[in-house]
């Protein structure tokens, strides 16, 4: 379906769209496994993108988005994008925006989105250490370094 569409796009002539293949962190315990399966190819995605929350307290960067990005990179070395993530409001959040900033860079990644909405679990940030270690990594942010 994927591959589908791209050439829809493209036997239309549409030259001015990226193509964000994105994919769920692996998570052995929720049984999300390896992306192998379902990569289009390196001639239909240009960058990847991974969904991955801090649901847990004790998770930071590495053990949330490392195996994945290990996995992406093991199919290709277009660039990533975190394009969904968050952490629940509450004292462990700038934490979590600081380690999001910091996996950013060590890993040379593109950036990411924040997911800033209510719902089943509350994504919003929220509180002034969470702003200010927002700000503070956006200050010293550089994409791809």
């Amino acid at each position: 379906a994927w591959r589908h569409i791209v050439s829809v796009f493209r036997r239309q002539g549409a030259a001015n769209v990226t193509w964000l293949w994105t994919v769920n962190v692996i998570d052995h315990d929720g049984h999300i496994l390896s992306p192998d399966p379902w990569w289009p190819g390196n001639s239909y995605v240009n960058w990847i993108g991974l969904d991955g929350y801090y649901s847990k307290r004790s998770l930071t960067f590495a053990p949330l988005f490392g195996p994945t990005i290990k996995a992406v990179r093991r199919l290709t070395l277009d660039p990533v994008l975190i394009s969904e993530t968050a952490a629940p409001a509450g004292s462990a959040q700038p934490a979590k925006i600081a380690s999001l900033f910091a996996g950013i860079r060590a890993y040379g990644l593109l950036g990411f989105v924040w997911f800033n909405a209510p719902g089943h679990q509350d994504w919003r940030m929220a509180g002034r250490a969470s702003f200010t270690a927002f700000r503070r990594g956006a200050k010293t942010y550089r994409p791809g370094s």
